[in-house]
């Protein structure tokens, strides 16, 4: 059950490769877990010059109530991060996928081309450079790319709630406190305009007015469709309308683009 999203999306190129990093937080069992993802991996997994999984990193010594490393100590991890990629350079080419913090501890996910002499390569790093830290060590076949596809990589739910914290959080900075209602406006795309007034008229029933007078720029999807509907922009409504609505554009050829709001900076307490 997903309990909270925090996204700081991070995108650059790398080795030829652009590179999209999305943080979320997410229950799982009966506790909080924080996974980091390269979002920019899914298109290309699995890379079959990577067929092994490595999952290594340390147990925090100081946690707080919900097993989330303190200050001090994530400032710890992400320097471990760093001299493990280092390390495992020397043995083996590798692809860094994601991280997972849960329960006082921080795993990190390499897909690797080998893995002879990567337990003892990490041994050696943990044993000299942090001898005082408990770490695990784990190491799998997964030409499938399982593990960055179904665990690390965020389901639909997860985000559309990732999507919808960026924009509010850009509204947030730019001084709104989205206190009070207002218009929202949805853009979605189409491939026919036969399937952009069907949904147009779907969308009337549900509360929306539809502007089905805009002709979009992109020509395998050449009719544009903005939705307009009154509410309050937080998180909980605007989840319940997206998710509502991308269930219901699965039926049409179309895509959904995203929403917008008007900001409103004299809504500032």
């Amino acid at each position: 059950m997903l309990i909270q999203v925090i996204c700081s999306a991070i995108v650059f190129s790398a080795a030829g490769q652009a590179e999209q990093w999305d943080t979320y937080m997410a229950k799982f069992g009966d506790k909080p877990g924080s996974v980091l993802v390269d979002m920019g991996k899914k298109d290309a997994a699995p890379d079959s010059r990577y067929p092994y999984l490595v999952i290594t990193g340390p147990q925090a010594m100081g946690c707080d109530k919900h097993g989330m490393p303190l200050t001090d100590e994530i400032d710890k991890m992400e320097e471990m991060l760093d001299v493990t990629g280092t390390f495992l350079n020397g043995v083996t080419p590798k692809v860094l996928v994601g991280t997972f913090t849960y329960n006082c501890e921080r795993l990190n996910y390499y897909y690797v081309r080998d893995t002879t002499g990567v337990r003892n390569a990490l041994m050696r790093m943990y044993g000299h450079s942090y001898p005082n830290y408990k770490f695990a060590i784990n190491m799998k076949y997964d030409k499938a790319w399982a593990t960055y596809r179904t665990f690390l990589y965020p389901n639909s739910e997860t985000q559309d709630w990732m999507e919808n914290s960026k924009t509010l959080t850009e509204m947030l900075n730019g001084g709104d406190s989205l206190t009070k209602p207002r218009d929202v406006i949805f853009e979605l795309y189409f491939k026919t305009d036969t399937g952009r007034s069907a949904f147009a008229g779907y969308a009337k029933t549900k509360g929306y007015k539809a502007d089905t007078t805009q002709t979009s720029k992109s020509p395998n999807m050449p009719y544009e469709l903005l939705l307009t509907r009154y509410g309050t922009v937080k998180m909980g409504v605007i989840n319940e309308w997206t998710t509502e609505m991308k269930s219901e554009l699965r039926k049409y050829n179309s895509i959904y683009v995203g929403w917008q709001a008007p900001l409103r900076k004299d809504m500032k307490k």
